[in-house]
């Protein structure tokens, strides 16, 4: 075992039962958190030199398993099934209407949030693109999109209500 592979077991190996934990908690599955712990893991490999002055590693670890999960759940997170408004295949004219309602509910977000959604679910265009387009960072792109599906989603509550 050469020296890195050493070094890296003394600063990073022991850390391993609490990254799960954590993991763990947030996910609250055990193979996804395994999935999580292991991706930091070869992270933590592929910068091992970048990260030799680092004062505090756990506090490292525990912060990189925590966005890790996160960038998870985002990726999973239950949105507004807007295709179900807006499909747009042959089907009865209820789609028709279904479709009309879900433009007018787009129509009256916030036009960088309308804006997010119609490039996403329209264009097809993913955050990258979407961030161009906007010119904003790719995180922007996220908590826009997350605040209008959390918008439109109240639309529809409030709608069904009626």
């Amino acid at each position: 075992m050469n020296n890195d592979a050493k070094q890296f077991q003394s600063d990073y190996l022991h850390l391993q039962p609490a990254m799960q934990r954590m993991a763990e908690s947030l996910l609250g599955n055990e193979d996804d958190a395994a999935d999580v712990v292991q991706d930091c893991f070869v992270t933590l490999w592929n910068d091992r030199n970048k990260l030799r002055h680092v004062a505090n590693r756990e506090a490292w670890c525990i912060t990189l398993v925590k966005r890790r999960c996160v960038d998870l759940l985002r990726r999973r997170r239950p949105t507004v099934d807007i295709e179900t408004l807006y499909n747009m295949a042959d089907e009865s004219a209820a789609d028709d209407d279904r479709l009309r309602l879900a433009l007018q509910f787009i129509d009256r977000l916030p036009e960088r949030q309308a804006r997010a959604v119609r490039l996403r679910h329209f264009d097809d265009a993913d955050t990258q693109a979407i961030a161009r387009t906007l010119q904003i960072n790719e995180g922007n792109v996220y908590t826009l999109l997350s605040r209008a599906y959390s918008t439109l989603k109240q639309m529809i509550l409030d709608y069904e209500k009626e």
